[in-house]
């Protein structure tokens, strides 16, 4: 559950859950916010991860041509 990105207090309702049987709404809107948080920081990375690509890229072609880099 910590590599799912979920913090401890949510990792330990979530384990009431498990022992006692029940969920709460609370619980329910807690993990859906996490699994927003997660989504957020996905778009995030994917970004990061086409920017790094494209200076890659460039520098790869400044590397192999001698021109300058020129992100696109």
């Amino acid at each position: 559950m910590y590599a799912a990105g979920l913090p401890s207090k949510s990792i330990a309702d979530l384990l009431l859950c498990v022992v006692n049987g029940e969920a709460t709404p609370e619980l329910i809107d807690r993990l859906s916010a996490e699994r927003d948080r997660i989504d957020s920081r996905i778009g995030d990375l994917v970004g990061a991860r086409n920017r790094l690509g494209a200076v890659i890229a460039a520098a790869t072609a400044n590397w192999r041509t001698g021109q300058h880099c020129r992100l696109q």
